[in-house]
Formats: structure tokens, sequence, C-alpha cells
């Protein structure tokens, strides 16, 4: 009974050692192709870090190489602005004081001083003091000769014209071309050459700025209107206005002593002093009071009482406004131009040389009262944006 019952026991284990055989197998069976998906997943899980790692590393790389290109299109922006050629254009009546104002931006040595460049247009094409009967080519022909001062580039410039400003004696009230390249003779005594293309702009290239002094009578239709079409779609320089603005009084005298006008003793005084004082008053109101977008932060109007009387510190304000650095050679102009006037200075109208008072006061100790009261009255609405008083028999 008991070999039964052992062979029975021994079944049941090799049975139960046979089940767990076939499990274990089984299992290393189910489970090795678990543990490669597990590797495999867990490799995939590095890859795709190992690419995320690396597409930062790339991002941050791009970004680090961003940096400089950036920096060298602020810097291209930056050097463009500072090497953008910066002018000034002196508006001015005539016998305004806009060749003493010239004077102050002529000394400079990295200025091109042009004095009056537009008179030898008139001249070329006949016209007369108050640009009566205006030329239709007159418009386009000064804009161009504008334009060629300030972008240093004179090949649109007829020879003819080239001859006059070459031949001029105003040339003689420029440092720039009556020196260097244009005029290597000290002496200036036949040794300046004959204006060219090529040696013009040469020469311009040599300033960092341009300054015209332009009578405005002398613009196209007497008004910086003329001047909009041109100046508000280039870009190629940069251009600031000083509208230099004399008492009207002094400055109808000054005409009537120069012998430009008959006095007010004449039929044609009072129509005369309009032709004066209206377009200066038109001009003032535009760039002062309602400028235009191309215009504005453009446009500047000074006193010339208050130039001669406080000649440094107004210099020093116009520097500052065209965005010109200072010269200690207009330290030096200034003090030399304010020096003691000998008889022969003071004799001579067109002098650069000022005494503040005398020069200020003249038209008052000297003018007829009904000269004074007819350019009050024709003048009133200038002198009265300007700031001048009424004449007053006391102040005699």
């Amino acid at each position: 009974m008991k070999k039964p019952q052992v062979l029975l026991k021994r079944c049941i284990v090799i049975s139960i050692c046979v089940l767990l055989l076939f499990y274990y197998v089984g299992l290393n069976i189910v489970w090795k192709p678990n543990m490669n998906l597990i590797q495999q997943d867990k490799t995939e899980q590095q890859t795709h870090q190992q690419q995320a790692a690396q597409m930062e590393s790339n991002e941050q790389n791009l970004q680090f190489n961003k940096k400089p290109i950036q920096s060298w299109e602020r810097n291209e922006k930056e050097e463009t602005k500072q090497t953008t050629r910066t002018n000034v254009i002196i508006l001015s009546q005539g016998r305004g004081g806009s060749s003493f104002l010239g004077g102050i931006f002529n000394c400079n040595p990295q200025v091109m001083y042009w004095f009056e460049p537009l008179f030898n247009v008139g001249k070329l094409l006949n016209v007369n003091l108050f640009m009566e009967k205006e030329p239709f080519t007159y418009k386009d022909t000064c804009v161009q000769l504008i334009d060629s001062f300030f972008k240093c580039d004179f090949s649109d410039i007829t020879n003819a014209t080239l001859s006059l400003l070459s031949a001029s004696t105003f040339r003689l009230h420029s440092k720039a071309l009556t020196s260097g390249y244009l005029c290597p003779d000290e002496e200036k005594s036949n040794g300046c050459a004959l204006f060219s293309n090529t040696l013009l702009s040469k020469a311009c290239k040599s300033y960092k700025h341009t300054v015209i002094k332009i009578l405005s009578p002398r613009l196209p239709n007497n008004t910086i209107e003329s001047l909009q079409e041109h100046f508000s779609h280039q870009s190629r320089y940069d251009v600031k206005f000083i509208n230099l603005v004399r008492d009207p009084r002094a400055v109808v005298y000054s005409w009537v002593e120069s012998n430009w006008i008959k006095n007010h003793l004449d039929q044609g005084f009072r129509v005369n002093v309009h032709k004066i004082c209206d377009p200066i008053e038109k001009n003032v109101r535009m760039g002062l009071i309602s400028p235009p977008p191309w215009l504005r932060n453009r446009f500047k109007v000074i006193r010339y009482e208050d130039l001669v009387a406080n000649t440094a510190n107004i210099a020093q304000e116009l520097y500052r406004f065209a965005g010109f650095d200072w010269s200690v050679s207009v330290d030096k102009w200034i003090t030399d131009h304010q020096i003691q006037l000998s008889s022969a200075v003071k004799q001579n109208p067109y002098s650069l040389y000022r005494n503040a008072s005398a020069v200020m006061n003249k038209w008052k100790q000297e003018a007829p009262g009904e000269l004074i009261t007819v350019v009050e009255d024709v003048c009133g609405g200038l002198m009265t944006i300007m700031g001048y008083s009424k004449w007053n028999k006391a102040d005699r």
C-alpha cells in the first residue's frame, strides 16, 4: 500500500517540477522580447533627448550667431547716420546781416561755404533784384545746384554755371573755395584753379559739411516752399535752415542808403517795402509757426540784433542746431570781428566787423520818420512775430 502512495507523491513532485520548468522557459521566452522593447524605448528616448539637446544647442548657437548680425546692423545704421552729410542753408533778406552770420561758419575748417551762389544763376538767366519775371527754368536750375553742393556731385552742372561760379568775386568770401585743392596759391592772385566737376567734388568731399548763404529773394518764387518737392524726397544728406531776420526798418533804410531802391518820397516805395517784407513773413510763418513735415525740426529763426549783441552764445546755439562740431577757429573769428573798429571799416557798409550798438541803432538815429512810419505800416505783421516794438521819437 505504501509503494503506490510513494509513486503518486513522486509523480506529483515530478509534475510540479515539469510545470515549473515550462513556466520558467515560457517566462524567459515572453520576458526577453519585452526587455528588448524597453531597451529599444530607452534607446529611442535617449536618442530623442540627444536630438532635443542638439537642437537646443543649435538654437543657442544660432542665437549667438545672430547677435553679431544684429550688432552689425546697428553699427551699419549708426555708421550711416554718422556719415550722412549734414548741411545748412542760411536765409536772409539783403542787408540783413547774413554775411556776418555766414562768416561764423566759413571760418570752420570742416565747412565748405558758398556765398550766394544763386546770384550767379540769376545773372546767367538775366533776372533782377526782386526776381521779377522769373524764367521757368530758374527753379530747376537752383534746386539742381543746391543738390550738387550738398551731395558733392557736380556732374550735372553746366560749364557755363561752373565758369560763372569760378570767376565770381563772391568766391573770395569762401575760405574753402580759395584754399586747398581749389586755390593752392596763398596770395590768391591768379592762383585759383578754374572749377571743374571733378575738382569741386574732390574738394567738397574733403569737408564734413556744406553751408550755403542765400538771399531769400533769390529763392524760386521767393519762398522756401519751392524746395519742398526736392527735400521731402531725398535721403542722401540732411539739411537745416537758419532764417536770419533783421528789423525791417533797418533793412529798408539800408536798401535806400545803398541805392537799391528809392526813398519814401518815391511813388513805388510802399510797393518795394512789400516786396522786401512779405516773403520774409511768409517764410517765417511757414517754418516757425506751421511747418510742414519735411521742415519740422529743420528750421530756426534768429534775430540779427540778438546775434550781434550776443554772438558767441548764439553761434554755439546755431552749431548745436546744425549738428556741427564747434571749432576754436570760431572763437577766434568772433573775437577778431568784435575789435575796436577803425574809421575805414565803419564807412564800409559790407564790412563783417560789427559794433553791436552802432549797427542796431543807426536807423533810429538817421532814418526819416516818414520812412519808418511806412515800413511799420507795411511790415507790421513781421514785426509782431519777431518782437520788434514800434518806433518812438524819444528813441533819438
